[in-house]
């Protein structure tokens, strides 16, 4: 006697799809939430003549907000392909440290820190940074390379 087996691959593929459909808009919402908190706190610190402050709020908020949509791009890629690229998320990678060497040395020029432990550890910490975006430079490079032959 045959016992009866549902199939439940296909609701769940479609359940996996609904919840990326669903990280994307609400990934898409907060990158677009977050772009006009930034734009409102640059605008006020900007009013108050903190320019450098102003800068590196703005700075720090417009990549951000691009690592974002970096995240729905690969997630909607993923959904049109079905096959998750991971030259989008190495770019992520390259924009987050990027974005932390940025404000790392803006920080450091504006403070004009004394601290030579604090200035040791900046220093270290860009290092590493710059170290990290050149592999996932060389990686990009690689995999760009790689689909051109």
């Amino acid at each position: 006697m045959r016992r009866f087996r549902p199939n439940l691959i296909p609701p769940l593929e479609h359940g996996e799809r609904v919840i990326y459909w669903l990280v994307a808009v609400f990934l898409m919402l907060g990158a677009l939430f977050y772009l006009g908190y930034t734009v409102r706190d640059v605008y006020a610190i900007y009013r108050n003549g903190d320019y450098t402050g102003g800068t590196l709020t703005l700075l720090n908020g417009s990549l951000l907000t691009l690592m974002l949509a970096q995240i729905v791009y690969t997630t909607l890629n993923f959904l049109e392909t079905g096959v998750l690229q991971i030259e989008p998320v190495l770019v992520v990678g390259i924009i987050g440290a990027v974005r932390r060497i940025l404000v790392i040395t803006a920080m450091l020029s504006a403070k004009g820190e004394e601290n030579a432990l604090v200035f040791n550890h900046a220093m270290a910490e860009l290092g590493y940074l710059a170290a990290v975006t050149l592999v996932l430079a060389v990686s990009v490079f690689l995999i760009r390379y790689r689909r051109e032959t």
